[in-house]
């Protein structure tokens, strides 16, 4: 999750008075960090084998949620503006496409490559029956508000 983002949302509000979302109400983004985006990398390097993709299991969130959650007991006015062009409603870290291939690798998924010659894995259980993405199982606000709670000091200034 970028603090650009937490930054727009958290002072934007208090200076206008008003919460303008350049985005659709039903948004959702994946919640990674800095430090979780880095950990995949390096789980990606000790563990990965050949032709492997690690992607992070972490939590997910309507962006309308994380204002509430940033907001606390303010009341603002929430203004939708509308998607911009090329901007996605949700993301996807695992497509339909992939999903009957990947493997689960304690907190990450791995994407086994796609030619079955690189396969080290010959027999599977997939892991995920349908893509996995930001639309599925979102958090709450309450759940956001102590995720942010026990975030990076960097996160945690911007509560």
């Amino acid at each position: 999750m970028k603090v650009s983002c937490l930054a727009y949302i958290r002072w934007k509000p208090l200076v206008r008075g008003i919460v303008s979302f350049n985005t659709l109400e039903e948004m959702t983004r994946f919640l990674l960090s800095l430090n979780k985006a880095v950990d995949t990398v390096f789980a990606a390097i000790s563990d990965g084998r050949r032709g492997e993709t690690f992607v992070p299991k972490v939590a997910a969130a309507k962006i309308t949620d994380l204002a509430k959650a940033l907001m606390g007991d303010k009341d603002l006015p929430v203004v939708f503006t509308g998607i911009r062009p090329g901007e996605k409603v949700h993301e996807i870290m695992v497509s339909e496409e992939e999903c009957f291939r990947t493997v689960e690798r304690g907190d990450y998924y791995a994407i086994l490559p796609v030619l079955p010659e690189l396969r080290e894995e010959k027999d599977f259980t997939p892991a995920l029956p349908g893509e996995y993405s930001s639309k599925d199982k979102n958090i709450t606000v309450l759940q956001l508000r102590e995720l942010l709670a026990n975030a990076s000091s960097e996160i945690a200034a911007f509560l």
